[in-house]
């Protein structure tokens, strides 16, 4: 799979949640790439307040667990209760099997080991949008 920018992306917005600076760097140079909106928040308490003010607007949210103030199950929880329908995609360097299982109960969109490769993150976009 290559990269290209799709015009439909240009429309869509992905708040993009890491407190990594270089992977939130990274991660928001691909998406916009990829021709994404990108929105971002260094922590869970950040990532809350912008989908609180911005949900109706945010297509996507791309989440790291491991986040300050808030934890990501915290922030997954409150965005699915302000908004049910939110697709999400959840980051993090380590995934037992109880907490896939946790996530999957949660109705995430998709759940990517870190470090991930950018066809992974991309292909997980595509499945998470299209779904």
């Amino acid at each position: 799979m290559t990269l290209r920018q799709s015009p439909q992306n240009q429309a869509r917005i992905i708040l993009l949640v890491d407190d990594d600076p270089q992977i939130l760097a990274l991660s928001q140079e691909l998406l916009e790439h990829l021709g994404f909106r990108v929105v971002t928040a260094a922590s869970g308490d950040q990532a809350l307040e912008l989908f609180q003010r911005r949900h109706q607007e945010i297509d996507l949210v791309i989440m790291d667990l491991n986040l300050p103030c808030l934890d990501g199950y915290q922030v997954l929880n409150r965005c699915k209760t302000l908004a049910p329908s939110v697709k999400v995609i959840v980051t993090s360097g380590f995934f037992g099997q109880d907490e896939v299982e946790r996530l999957q109960a949660v109705g995430v969109a998709g759940i990517i080991p870190k470090p991930f490769r950018t066809q992974q993150l991309q292909e997980a976009i595509t499945q998470a949008l299209t779904a």
